[in-house]
């Protein structure tokens, strides 16, 4: 079991009845974005704030209701930690820190920095290394911004949230969306919005991930449909029938894969439902052919 750190309450924030709470960072002590002292210099370089209208190009949502609890849970603590500030040119330390203290920002006892997106970046990691998620761990550690967040995040799973009534009021948000407006500036959702909050049943992730972990993949058993062969060289795998879905993954020529005895067609060809990697997915016939 992993060792407990000093608690937070994080229900103050998670379920506040008044302030509803999000998790920013924007400016050093010297409100410039570099140039300031290691650490939060005066409490406002990573802190807990009031919802604002930033305004919000969209909202990027993580399907699993616990696995955002977590995210938010760890950017309570990051603002609530002194020694994480804000410096676009060091934005990388508080990534490095966070590591070597086993995930959890609150751990951090050595000044460092980052800025709005490598900190939501960070805590994004910190969560897919807690709970073993290797789609959150697969989304790139450096580099992300907030131009190219939301594309990051959707390939990785986040749902993009874009109406209204997620963009101009906490009212509908849960704990760990990721607020973004593109090119500018993203944050941390903390608190359950009230239109929400009878259907959110809150756990306290932290203290026990392993909990919170998804189960093993069970092996999949062959069907009486027999096998796809691909035929072409390097073939992508599509999350449906169609080159407009999802890339998922590569074949080979000679490979064999199990048909689930599903075709559909698109585009003037069959797409093929096979199993790739103990996943559903779809293989086109230009470069496939059913056998026995």
């Amino acid at each position: 079991m992993m060792e407990v750190i000093d608690m937070t309450d994080y229900t103050k924030y998670i379920l506040s009845g008044g302030t509803h709470y999000i998790s920013n960072s924007g400016s050093d002590e010297n409100g410039a974005y570099h140039g300031g002292r290691a650490g939060d210099q005066n409490g406002k370089e990573w802190r807990l704030r009031s919802w604002y209208n930033r305004p919000w190009s969209c909202v990027l949502r993580w399907p699993d209701v616990d696995v955002g609890t977590l995210i938010a849970q760890l950017g309570i603590d990051a603002a609530l930690n002194d020694k994480i500030g804000y410096d676009q040119y060091q934005r990388d330390s508080f990534w490095k820190e966070v590591r070597k203290v086993g995930y959890l920002p609150a751990r951090i006892k050595t000044a460092c920095e980052e800025d709005c997106t490598a900190g939501v970046n960070g805590l994004v990691h910190c969560a897919g290394y807690l709970l073993d998620i290797d789609a959150l761990k697969g989304i790139p550690e450096t580099g992300i911004r907030s131009g190219n967040m939301r594309k990051a995040y959707s390939k990785a799973g986040f749902k993009v949230l874009t109406e209204s009534k997620y963009l101009k009021s906490g009212d509908y948000l849960l704990p760990g969306d990721i607020l973004l407006y593109e090119n500018h500036h993203a944050a941390t959702n903390v608190t359950c919005g009230k239109k929400v909050r009878g259907s959110y049943d809150y756990h306290d992730v932290i203290e026990h991930p392993e909990d919170y972990r998804p189960g093993p993949k069970p092996e999949p058993e062959p069907t009486e449909y027999g096998h796809v062969l691909v035929t072409g060289g390097s073939v992508n795998i599509r999350s449906g029938p169609g080159t407009d879905k999802k890339d998922i993954g590569t074949a080979h020529k000679g490979d064999l894969l199990i048909y689930q005895g599903v075709t559909e067609p698109w585009g003037g060809r069959d797409w093929y439902l096979v199993i790739y990697e103990n996943q559903n997915a779809w293989i086109s016939s230009k470069y496939s052919k059913l056998v026995k």
